[in-house]
């Protein structure tokens, strides 16, 4: 039986929330099911240098370790080969590690660890907040240029909240650059599942293998560029997202940090925007760079900017088959000022040519539409809106919301682009 959550209507409000433990006790719906293959033992512990060392494989060192997170969320294990597909290890959870413990009787296993969340993490699941987050960070010295580390994610989200919010995910972080990325996407419930990559996905719903969890990865490695001879700071994070309910968990092979690294470096071909709005300007804003945003939700930057709540993806630069998208700054407006994006490349020469307007970079990548406006490949529309200059300054917003494209018309703004005002096409 699907298990009972809240209506779209509240997510926004979900994104903010701190706790929301009263769902948890409303939602456990048990079944008994039935199961023979169990992970061996499971022993929580956060000695995390004792913990690391199981993970080191051949051509690496290991050492000054560090776990972030709740005392129940870290530990080791064995026996996990026919259960999870990683015989033995260290595992990770967004509740107690004992209830990754089979059989699998509870649809909707669930601890709420009332610990924080991960910005790092948010930046990957963004505009959702995260909540319970298990981090386990090391130093690696190879003398490889390139190093795997091996690992399976399951959670409690499959199959009932596959593409919602409820987006459960897993990062491997390599000197900063996540590397646990499948199919040009982060590993989560809603890129790695039944008809998203269904090939890396087991679904667990009718307990076939004897482990609490409702759905899984295959063993997966996740290959990273690393600066040889050099210490390399690795960061294994994972959270719930969008409430604290609902448990995931990463299973990291022992002995599956190896180098030199195995296949190709996993990167991401996405990355997120984060909308700001500056209520004294009447202007928005959008970033996908770290420093900026951090900068922004600090007030290190500017004090008056807050975000919105909206985000989507665009594609990293040089993703075949996409478009650089330019970025210009203008403070000729002053007191205000504005910033302006296109990836055409006749627009981005226009406005090059203005001296009113300053070219800051090629920040990020879009596909272009159809000579109609319309989005392939598995994109969708990103509507462009212009606020005709009415707030003494020029100023655009850029959504893929049509509910939010309707509200800015409703308020005086003009769609621009193709059709009915599509600019370009993003994931």
């Amino acid at each position: 039986m699907p298990v009972l959550r809240t209506t779209l209507a509240t997510l926004a409000a979900i994104a903010t929330m701190v706790v929301m433990t009263p769902w948890a006790d409303a939602r456990i719906a048990t079944k008994i099911k039935s199961g023979e293959r169990k992970i061996g033992t499971l022993t929580p512990t956060i000695d995390a240098n004792a913990l690391v060392a199981q993970l080191a494989g051949t051509g690496v060192t290991l050492s000054n370790a560090r776990f972030t997170g709740s005392a129940r969320a870290i530990g080791s294990f064995t026996g996990g080969a026919a259960s999870v597909g990683v015989d033995s290890g260290v595992v990770l959870s967004t509740g107690d590690i004992r209830e990754t413990q089979g059989p699998n009787d509870v649809d909707n296993k669930t601890t709420d660890l009332e610990t924080s969340g991960d910005a790092a993490l948010e930046l990957l699941v963004a505009p959702y907040a995260t909540y319970d987050a298990a981090i386990l960070e090391f130093d690696l010295v190879t003398a490889s240029p390139t190093i795997s580390i091996r690992f399976v994610f399951a959670s409690e989200e499959y199959n009932e909240f596959v593409g919602s919010p409820f987006n459960d995910v897993v990062a491997i972080y390599v000197n900063g650059v996540n590397c646990a990325n499948y199919g040009g996407k982060p590993v989560a419930v809603n890129s790695i599942n039944g008809g998203s990559n269904p090939a890396l996905y087991f679904d667990n719903t009718s307990a076939l293998r004897n482990t609490q969890m409702d759905g899984m990865t295959v063993p997966l490695d996740c290959t990273a560029a690393v600066l040889p001879n050099q210490v390399n700071r690795i960061r294994i994070a994972i959270a719930d997202v969008s409430d604290p309910i609902l448990d995931a968990a990463v299973f990291l092979a022992a002995g599956g940090v190896r180098s030199p690294g195995v296949g190709p470096v996993t990167l991401s071909d996405i990355v997120k925007a984060i909308e700001f709005f500056h209520p004294g300007f009447g202007h928005y804003f959008i970033t996908t760079i770290p420093g900026e945003i951090a900068n922004l939700d600090t007030g290190g930057l500017s004090a008056a900017w807050d975000r919105t709540g909206e985000a989507f993806d665009v594609y990293v630069g040089g993703v075949p088959g996409t478009a650089s998208v330019c970025r210009f700054f203008s403070a000729a407006f002053a007191p205000k000022s504005s910033h302006f994006y296109t990836p055409s490349v006749t627009e981005c020469n226009i406005v090059k040519a203005n001296p009113t307007w300053t070219f800051e970079g090629d920040v990020f990548n879009m596909r272009l539409t159809t000579a109609t406006g319309a989005c392939t490949n598995g994109t969708r529309e990103l509507y462009r809106l212009y606020n005709n200059g009415v707030s003494g300054a020029p100023n655009h917003r850029y959504t893929t919301d049509l509910f939010v494209r309707d509200q800015m018309l409703a308020q005086g703004w003009t769609p621009e682009g193709l059709g009915i005002g599509v600019v370009a096409c993003v994931p």
